[in-house]
């Protein structure tokens, strides 16, 4: 049986921390494609940052090549700790046709008085009830540093172990080599590698991955470098077919904009077949952007409240949003879309108690609780 409370304390933290998100600017980026001479616009990304520049909010649209209309592929939410510290990240994906939210995961990151992190434990999101995923708690040596993490999965409430990491740092104490298992009839067993190489200011120069079962690949290279300011320049990556050599497949170069963000420019090649670098996709971002301040809380209002059918939430008349009725459990009792005069009915819901979430179209996130008799 699963772990209600786990689960009930996991939907009320989650309403609570994304009522708290008030983001102060946003920026936002332009996907395009390269497509018979000409770049066609594909996508659209939205970020939104708060008051101390910590991401608070990811959107991520597609755009119509016929008329540029926009349509909301998935929704992104952060919440941090009073020191900056990432504790909790939402992900949900937009139904293509009724932009109505649908599944999803979501991630709690635990910290330790030095802000290490310990634990990350994940929930899915589908069927209408958060469940328990993963959970990866990072082990350290005596002197603080990562040395190994183990992931375990849920299973009818219960947590078995499933895979390790196994780190080895080098003589500057910078990871150097990761060893991967999974656990198969109580006996690890190793299933890929990373070696990691640094430049003499400690940053990561190369990433190889291999695998000792190597289909289709043996392995992958992530080759870094990075300009006059030690910011990424570029990131080239390649594969290497079981007992062949190193090739090259795709580049990306890199201009940071700021906020933790960079205009990128992708290009392809194939070397097997002598084709060279093309320059197929670029993202290119807008200037900064403030948000106004929002003259209202972020809990609604609700009347009335007890109710036995309709209620009325007054913030929201004439304003298109969509809201979820969240049982005490977590589970998603009703979605829809917010007719625009503020009301929902909650008839054929059984009394208790519910969440009502609302979003709007630039994904701000509101709540409040209604008592239904």
């Amino acid at each position: 049986m699963k772990d209600h409370n786990t689960l009930r304390t996991f939907a009320v933290a989650t309403l609570l921390l994304a009522g708290t998100l008030h983001a102060q600017h946003t920026r936002t980026g332009k996907g395009e494609s390269y497509w018979n001479n000409t770049w066609e616009w594909h996508h659209q990304l939205e970020h939104q940052f708060d008051a101390q520049g910590q991401e608070v909010l990811y959107t991520h649209y597609s755009v119509s090549v016929l008329d540029s209309s926009m349509t909301m592929e998935s929704i992104t939410h952060k919440g941090y700790s009073g020191s900056g510290q990432l504790v909790w990240r939402s992900t949900r994906s937009a139904d293509p046709f009724t932009q109505l939210l649908t599944v999803g995961d979501s991630t709690v990151f635990v910290h330790d008085a030095q802000d290490s992190l310990v634990t990350e434990t994940m929930y899915t999101l589908d069927g209408g009830s958060w469940e328990l995923s993963t959970r990866t708690t990072y082990y350290r040596n005596v002197i603080g540093a990562l040395d190994s993490a183990y992931v375990d999965t849920d299973a009818f409430g219960n947590w078995n172990l499933a895979a390790r990491m196994l780190i080895t740092l080098n003589a500057q104490g910078w990871t150097e080599h990761i060893q991967y298992d999974s656990l198969l009839n109580n006996v690890w067993i190793e299933y890929a590698e990373l070696e990691i190489a640094y430049d003499p200011d400690g940053r990561p120069t190369l990433y190889e991955y291999t695998d000792p079962t190597p289909i289709p690949y043996e392995g992958v290279r992530h080759a870094f470098s990075y300009d006059a300011q030690g910011q990424l320049d570029s990131l080239v990556h390649s594969t290497k077919f079981p007992g062949g050599s190193w090739h090259s497949y795709s580049c990306t170069t890199y201009d940071p904009v700021g906020d933790g963000l960079s205009n990128y420019s992708n290009y392809y090649r194939l070397d097997t077949l002598s084709i060279d670098w093309t320059l197929n996709d670029r993202l290119t971002y807008e200037p900064f952007t403030a948000i106004p301040e929002r003259p209202t809380a972020a809990v609604l209002r609700a009347f009335p409240n007890p109710t036995e059918d309709v209620v009325r939430i007054p913030e929201l008349t004439g304003t298109p949003v969509r809201i979820q009725v969240c049982d005490g459990h977590g589970r998603v009792a009703l979605e829809q879309s917010l007719v625009m005069d503020g009301t929902i009915s909650l008839a054929g819901l059984p009394a208790g108690s519910y969440h009502l979430v609302t979003t709007d179209p630039r994904g701000g996130v509101r709540f409040t609780r209604v008592l239904k008799h």
